[in-house]
């Protein structure tokens, strides 16, 4: 059933001036629903090739971001730590030690991968919360969740495969009988169906509830709470249960 609405939050420039107010909205919490989740702006690239723009620009923006960051951080390494180099160093130790407390520390090259996984899936989690008209977490959308899955089952995959060899990775599908081949390939898609919709499932639905309650609400204090608490807090777990599941997926695969 459709709960009619009368208002609801305009972000943006009204004849030069930037505005945050209530105002008069017709649209059901439904209708509300819908036309955030479902309605994209869509490019055609070179005249063929359908692209969803809302999309990619914000990806395009996350992509941008961290390449400067490394480069701030690559220009500014010095004997002598500065602020900049010091959360670096952090955030990069703390996962260069749980690659090497998972797969050992032979396998230590796959920390960059690894880091760069939580770096961006964290960013394109918790970037709704700057308030831009037409920003959105891309992670919302099943295409790039169902992306980094396809992404990190090709490379586990791949590793497994130069690891131990191609004769003995299809061995290890007909562990522990031969009839079990085609369960246990159907087992290896399931991860990467898996791991994309926890990180779909829990960005959307947290969207989802922080447009209802802030209707209800009219946008008054209890949002405000919701968005740091969905955008930061959850966004900062779910980012980091994402890349955590690839790298156990990884030391899995490979030992």
């Amino acid at each position: 059933m459709s709960v009619g609405l009368d208002h609801k939050l305009q972000i943006g420039f009204d004849e030069g001036k930037f505005v945050i107010r209530n105002v008069e909205h017709k649209e059901s919490i439904q209708d509300q629903i819908n036309h955030e989740f479902q309605s994209y702006h869509f490019i055609n690239l070179f005249g063929k090739f359908r692209i969803n723009w809302s999309v990619l620009r914000v990806i395009l923006f996350v992509d941008l971001f961290i390449i400067i960051f490394a480069v701030l951080v690559r220009r500014k390494i010095n004997l002598i730590p500065g602020k900049l180099q010091i959360v670096a160093e952090m955030i990069y130790s703390f996962f260069t030690n749980l690659v090497v407390e998972t797969i050992g520390e032979k396998k230590k090259y796959f920390t960059p991968y690894i880091f760069t996984i939580f770096i961006f899936v964290w960013i394109c989690n918790i970037i709704g919360m700057i308030p831009i008209p037409g920003n959105l977490e891309p992670t919302r959308n099943l295409n790039v969740p169902l992306g980094l899955g396809i992404m990190a089952l090709i490379i586990i995959h791949y590793s497994s495969v130069k690891e131990k060899g191609i004769v003995a990775y299809l061995k290890e599908y007909a562990q522990p009988l031969k009839f079990m081949a085609p369960l246990n390939v159907v087992g290896e898609l399931a991860k990467g169906i898996s791991l994309s919709f926890r990180l779909f499932g829990n960005i959307l639905g947290g969207a989802i509830i922080i447009l209802v309650v802030s209707n209800l609400t009219r946008f008054i204090l209890v949002p405000v709470g919701l968005n740091i608490f969905f955008g930061l807090f959850i966004g900062t777990v779910q980012a980091f249960v994402f890349t955590m599941l690839v790298l156990s997926y990884t030391a899995v695969a490979i030992k």
